[in-house]
């Protein structure tokens, strides 16, 4: 019973890690479409 209770721990972190990196590459995907204006880019404009 106890190498079931450790699978079960092990996939269990496996997939709370699976979902920090998706959220990580959610939130560079939205960086990059939701890019702001950049500093040299701004001054060309003015």
């Amino acid at each position: 019973m106890i190498p079931v209770l450790h699978d079960v721990r092990a996939a269990f972190f496996l997939a709370i890690a699976l979902a920090m990196l998706l959220m990580i590459c959610a939130l560079a995907g939205l960086g990059t479409v939701l890019r702001p204006v950049r500093w040299a880019e701004r001054k060309e404009y003015r």
